[in-house]
């Protein structure tokens, strides 16, 4: 009796090895982890960015006893600002920072345009594709 491995076992186990080989491949290609995970990182970022926008709003309404407008498009870097209006006073800069927003904006390696609307919406824009 020979003891071993033949041929054909050897050979169906390489088959299957090179089958799971290709769908984990598929698999990756289709559902790219690294790219899914970039982009959650830019949502969260989104969110805190919003967060604050509206804390700090909120707080200078109540201060002003009115509602707040915001005036301004895109928000510049190294320093981003933004003005803000409270009823029918002066309009007001406000800076992102941690003495004064809350917080810094983010900035990725790729093109970042950080922006607000008038209604205090916060958008985001990375290597030209808009973060929703």
């Amino acid at each position: 009796m020979k003891k071993g491995i033949s041929l054909i076992v050897l050979v169906i186990t390489i088959i299957v090895i090179i089958i799971l080989a290709g769908a984990v491949i598929l698999s990756l290609a289709n559902n790219n982890p690294i790219a899914q995970a970039t982009k959650a990182v830019y949502l969260q970022d989104k969110v805190a960015v919003q967060s604050a926008v509206n804390m700090f709003l909120a707080k200078e309404m109540v201060a002003g006893k009115a509602a707040a407008t915001v005036t301004l498009g895109t928000l510049s870097n190294p320093t981003p600002t933004a003005r803000y209006q409270i009823g029918g006073g002066t309009a007001q800069t406000f800076v992102f920072d941690t003495a004064n927003v809350g917080i810094t904006l983010p900035v990725y390696a790729t093109t970042t345009i950080w922006a607000i609307t008038v209604d205090g919406v916060v958008t985001l824009s990375v290597g030209g594709t808009n973060i929703i």
